[in-house]
C-alpha cells in the first residue's frame, strides 16, 4: 500500500511540474543600465555626482531628462526598467556625456570618464 501511495504522490508531483510555467516573462520587455563615474585626473570615482538620463541629446541639452540619480560612494548609479532604445547621460558638475543603446534583457554597464569640469547645470 506505501508503495502504491508513495508511486501516486510522485506522478503527481511529477505532472505537476509541467503544468505549472515560470513565473518569468519568456521575453523580456526591458533593459537596465548601470553607470561608473571615474575622475582621471585623480584616479578614483566621483561619489556624489548626480547624473541625468534622456532619450535624445537634444532633450539632454534642454535639460529634459528622464531620470536623474546621484552616484554612490563606489561612484556608481543604476537605472532600471528601461526600455529599449537609444539613452544620453550626463553629470551635473562635468562637461562630458556619453550614450549607449539599451536591449531588452539586457545589464548594460558602461564608464563615464569625466574630464572637462563645467558649469553647473539644472
Amino acid at each position: 500500500m506505501n508503495i502504491k501511495l508513495l508511486f501516486l504522490i510522485l506522478v503527481t508531483l511529477i505532472a505537476g511540474s509541467f503544468t505549472f510555467s515560470s513565473c518569468s516573462d519568456e521575453y523580456p520587455t526591458f533593459g537596465t543600465l548601470t553607470i561608473t563615474v571615474y575622475n582621471p585626473a585623480t584616479g578614483s570615482v566621483v561619489a556624489g555626482e548626480k547624473l541625468y538620463l534622456a532619450t535624445s541629446l537634444s532633450n539632454l541639452k534642454q535639460g529634459i531628462y528622464l531620470y536623474t540619480e546621484r552616484t554612490n560612494s563606489l561612484g556608481l548609479v543604476y537605472f532600471g526598467n528601461l526600455a529599449p532604445g537609444f539613452y544620453f547621460y550626463d553629470t551635473e558638475n562635468w562637461e562630458d556625456y556619453g550614450a549607449t543603446n539599451i536591449y531588452a534583457g539586457v545589464d548594460f554597464f558602461v564608464h563615464l570618464y569625466v574630464n572637462t569640469p563645467g558649469s553647473k547645470k539644472k
